[in-house]
């Protein structure tokens, strides 16, 4: 139940995620909706982010499986890059800035939204799967 909980989570970020590029894609600049969804977006992933590290990584970290370990050890790293990434995004653009350079910031904006699906796919893809085999060991 657990990693659909956390793939379900995937499926919000990947939704806020799409509004946000549904709005840069725009011609004319609405930099109060993109405060808003950016904000939206570091939020979710930041909770996704403790709620998975408590949850699965504390787990996996103890369950005495050295594959399980290491991909656990990456990921938790990989977690507190992408969330300063994302913040690091947001601060490096206000709103003044969203405003006056409106092309650029769809770039940086794609980019940060890449960043965001490339760490969820990986996550369901190789952590997952050794997640649930490990929790399904220990419930067994």
């Amino acid at each position: 139940m657990l990693i659909a909980e956390l793939c379900a989570e995937h499926r919000e970020l990947e939704a806020h995620t799409a509004e946000l590029l549904r709005i840069v894609a725009a011609e004319a600049p609405d930099s109060a909706t993109v405060a808003g969804m950016r904000w939206r977006i570091v939020r979710a992933l930041a909770d996704h982010c403790e709620r998975e590290d408590r949850q699965v990584y504390d787990r996996l970290l103890g369950s005495g499986d050295a594959i399980a370990t290491v991909l656990a050890l990456r990921c938790r790293q990989e977690h507190g890059v992408l969330v300063d990434r994302f913040t690091t995004y947001i601060l490096d653009w206000p709103v003044d800035r969203i405003t006056r350079e409106w092309a650029s910031f769809g770039e940086a904006t794609r980019a940060a939204v890449a960043l965001i699906a490339a760490r969820t796919a990986r996550e369901e893809q190789l952590l997952f799967p050794h997640a649930s085999r490990v929790m399904a060991r220990r419930a067994a």
